[in-house]
């Protein structure tokens, strides 16, 4: 079963985007920038490596889509990649900027409400190089040429708010330099889903020489990992709790990620790769806890083993307690349950003069993780 997020409309009819060898932004309108009578949207604020800019940008909409409203927002400053911008858009009252899509290496985005009550976001990042030449008039996936037909670098976004507000509270944000189908999400064996996207470019720039190598990054907010990943408690992912896969191998680039620093996100990024059509699969890759080690195994009786272990470490889920399981060389196995705070699980019911082999495992609502190596348990008369 798929289920396509919203997000689906991203760079497809994008207000701002100049996605197959149309115009450059930076021909658009400057404007308007926030100030006494300027009615919203408006641009609160603009710095590129750290200069304040009081012109070089604009910000055009709200359109309905159907289903969301939009704006589109741009820089239309001369940029080199190297620079580093940010930019605080100003929704107003009526407009509550919700997700982000942007062409644009993305560092930071942050959404609020302020005190006269206008819904804000700030996005931070750097311009990225766009190869244009894919005919978006095609059906998906567009064709691209093998050499762009120019190269435009660029800094702009569309930025949604829903109506729907079980997407509204979703909070997902794209930077890219390629053109995407949008985000589905592709229901796995577990129950779990796995995020799927299509990217697609030009394989060179328009000089016919230097590859065009795709990046693109997700933040995802916990809300939406749990609502549309089946990861219930995502603040607990590790680096190795997920999966990302390139046209279904590595295809020659990269895959990263790591919490949002300020909280409530997580960004999934794939770097570095070629083109043409390239196919990003992310899935929940390790969701069960880690590994316990058993750092002591003592018999206290002739029937009750104490097993202190280490605390096993959440990947998704939270652990919610301990099994243990004490095998003897012929004879029942005996099996006991510690608690998710305790790093000691009791035995009980062991058979004297029995000897015993015990290994212990976390659980979670994602399952079982991996049993410990066993430890031996000497036999008691």
């Amino acid at each position: 079963m798929r289920r396509a997020t919203l997000a689906s409309f991203a760079l497809l009819a994008s207000s701002v985007a100049a996605v197959a060898g149309s115009s450059s932004p930076a021909e658009a309108s400057d404007g308007p920038f926030c100030g006494p009578a300027v009615p919203t949207p408006c641009i609160e604020s603009l710095t590129v490596n750290g200069v304040v800019k009081t012109t070089g940008a604009y910000v055009s909409g709200p359109t309905d889509e159907g289903g969301w409203h939009q704006l589109g927002f741009a820089v239309t400053l001369p940029l080199a990649t190297t620079d580093v911008v940010d930019v605080v858009v100003d929704g107003g009252t009526a407009f509550d900027p919700q997700r982000m899509f942007g062409r644009m290496g993305l560092d930071d985005v942050d959404a609020w409400t302020g005190p006269d009550g206008g819904h804000r976001m700030r996005i931070h990042g750097t311009p990225v190089t766009w190869a244009n030449g894919c005919d978006s008039a095609a059906a998906w996936p567009w064709p691209c040429p093998s050499t762009a037909t120019s190269d435009d670098v660029v800094f702009d976004a569309d930025i949604a708010d829903f109506d729907d507000p079980t997407e509204s509270t979703l909070g997902m944000y794209v930077g890219t330099d390629a053109a995407y189908n949008g985000i589905f999400f592709d229901e796995q064996p577990d129950g779990s889903h796995a995020l799927t996207t299509e990217v697609v470019a030009p394989h060179l720039h328009a000089d016919a020489t230097t590859p065009v190598v795709g990046d693109i990054r997700f933040r995802l907010s916990y809300a939406q990992m749990r609502t549309d990943m089946g990861i219930p408690n995502p603040e607990t992912l590790t680096p190795g709790s997920l999966s990302g896969t390139i046209n279904g191998g590595t295809g020659g680039g990269a895959f990263t990620t790591w919490h949002d620093p300020d909280g409530g996100g997580f960004f999934i990024e794939a770097s570095g790769f070629t083109f043409s059509l390239k196919k990003l699969r992310v899935a929940a890759a390790h969701i069960t806890p880690t590994r316990p080690t058993i750092t002591r195994a003592k018999r206290v009786s002739a029937t009750k083993a104490k097993l202190a272990h280490t605390i096993a470490t959440p990947r998704g889920a939270k652990v919610t307690g301990y099994l243990a399981t004490c095998t003897p060389k012929h004879g029942k196995v005996v099996r006991a349950t510690g608690t998710a705070t305790s790093a000691t699980v009791v035995v009980k019911g062991l058979h004297r003069g029995t000897a015993y082999s015990c290994k212990v495992a976390a659980t979670s609502k994602a399952g079982r993780g991996a049993w410990s190596a066993p430890a031996k348990v000497k036999a008691r008369p």
